[in-house]
């Protein structure tokens, strides 16, 4: 019976599975819900937290002010600071997130595997690494040139800058949008063709990331090098405030959803574009906040979330900050300029990643190529161990699986049955991403629980010692 229950359980997931793949319509369902989830909690202030200046406010254990923000902070954030140190929230207690040091990030945001899942991945990939862990090796050369195309958007677009604006809140085009202009016409002046889609996503709610979904859709068939969804923050003046050169200008934040498959892709894009603008402007970007959510960031890695000031500073020192980001962005990818102000030859280092045919970067291939064997080696564990717990012994989990893998041999062949199950898993790998990521979250509110328990225990013995005495 229970081989029977267990027989039905693996053929209904393999059929759900293979059935999402297969039909669009269904994927973009299923897909459409999980985001709703996921986004249900992601929050920013409203209106009114807003005129009564009720931020979020990420400390260190010491208690000393990491960032000052309108964006929710959930447990199992990450902030990345200006001087490179990574904090990842294991508390949160009203509006105050309470963050643990993590380390200082080089060139890499990958770590070395020093948890026990890390090492059975190591250990069931091969040793296969991702292109941003093959230094030594040889450099790998890009399939295309750089489109010199930059795409740019405002899924907030009633954004707006107190100073200058006279209001938080434009129900229309805000002041976000003369700062995307800034940020365009400073690229354009480089030689460089803009994509500036000013579609409407209103009202400022849960529904405008799904409403702009459409939007990166299209700027996404014009094949820009990399997109760009231009936002302002809500936080006091002297959160965003920098003095750059000579001139008073607001910093750039760089936002990264959690919740999406391309997250690590992202994320080191994102550390590399800031330690470009370290060189170019040093001081410029205030750091890379790794928040929860999606920001539409599956559709390419290359679709980074751009917080220009807040609401309020002055709306021309935001339009100053996204020109002088504009250096960095051309900097990065195509090179130095020459003394015309004109793109010249790209740099080895500013090259533009190359797409693949799924429209990932060659680095996000790559990474998605290591993501299946490890996918497929864990399974593989998964599934024999539970086999072997339910049967009790090896020779029980060999008579199971050999009738499956005969069948599947024979009706698929052996070269389909590699292309059936690395299609399968490109998909489940999506949400084992989502799924590390909550494993994660409770793994940090638990290990907090067991410190207020603890806590707790000490503040008892020092009541029963008073009492004894």
């Amino acid at each position: 019976m229970k081989r029977l229950a267990l027989y039905s359980m693996l053929l209904l997931y393999i059929v759900f599975v293979g059935y999402v793949y297969l039909n669009p319509a269904l994927s973009v369902v299923t897909r459409s819900l999980l985001e709703f989830y996921e986004n249900i909690e992601m929050g920013e202030l409203s209106r009114e937290d807003i005129e009564a200046e009720r931020y979020w406010t990420m400390v260190d254990e010491r208690g000393r002010e990491i960032i000052v923000t309108g964006r929710k902070i959930h447990i199992g954030d990450e902030y990345l600071t200006s001087d490179n140190k990574l904090y990842r929230v294991f508390r949160v207690e009203g509006r105050i997130a309470y963050a643990r040091f993590i380390r200082e990030v080089g060139v890499l945001f990958e770590e070395e595997p020093t948890d026990i899942l890390t090492v059975l991945r190591e250990y069931f990939t091969f040793g296969i690494r991702t292109v941003q862990q093959q230094d030594e090796g040889p450099e790998i050369e890009p399939q295309q040139e750089p489109a010199r195309v930059i795409g740019i958007y405002h899924t907030h677009n009633a954004e707006s800058y107190v100073p200058t604006d006279g209001t938080d809140s434009i129900y229309g085009e805000g002041g976000i949008h003369a700062v995307g202009q800034s940020f365009a016409d400073a690229l354009e002046t480089k030689g460089i063709t803009v994509l500036h889609d000013e579609t409407l996503h209103l009202p400022h709610d849960r529904g405008a990331y799904r409403r702009s979904r459409n939007t990166v859709q299209q700027l996404l068939e014009e094949g820009p090098d990399v997109v760009f969804d231009i936002h302002r923050d809500a936080a006091p003046r002297r959160a965003y405030a920098a003095e750059i050169g000579d001139e008073w200008v607001t910093q750039v934040q760089f936002v990264v959803g959690r919740q999406n498959s391309n997250m690590r892709v992202t994320r080191q894009f994102a550390l590399d574009l800031k330690q470009t603008a370290d060189q170019v402007h040093p001081g410029l970007v205030k750091g890379i906040f790794m928040a929860r959510g999606n920001y539409n960031q599956d559709l390419t890695p290359l679709n980074l979330l751009l917080e220009v000031g807040a609401h309020t500073n002055s709306r021309e020192a935001a339009e100053d900050g996204a020109a002088l980001f504009a250096d960095v962005v051309s900097f990065y990818f195509y090179g130095p300029e020459n003394e015309e102000g004109q793109i010249t030859a790209p740099s080895q280092s500013g090259q533009a990643p190359s797409r693949g045919p799924g429209g990932l970067t060659q680095a996000g291939e790559q990474a998605a190529r290591a993501s299946i064997f490890r996918l497929l080696g864990i399974t593989a564990f998964i599934i024999i161990t539970f086999l072997f717990l339910n049967a009790g012994n090896w020779e029980d989990v060999k008579h199971i699986i050999e009738p499956w893998l005969d069948r599947i041999n024979t009706a698929l062949g052996h070269g389909k049955i590699i292309v059936a199950t690395v299609s399968l898993t490109r998909k489940g790998d999506r949400y084992l991403e989502m799924l590390r990521d909550r494993i994660w979250d409770a793994r940090l509110v638990v290990i907090e629980k067991f410190h207020e328990a603890d806590r707790w225990l000490k503040n008892l013995q020092e009541i029963i010692r008073e009492k004894v005495k």
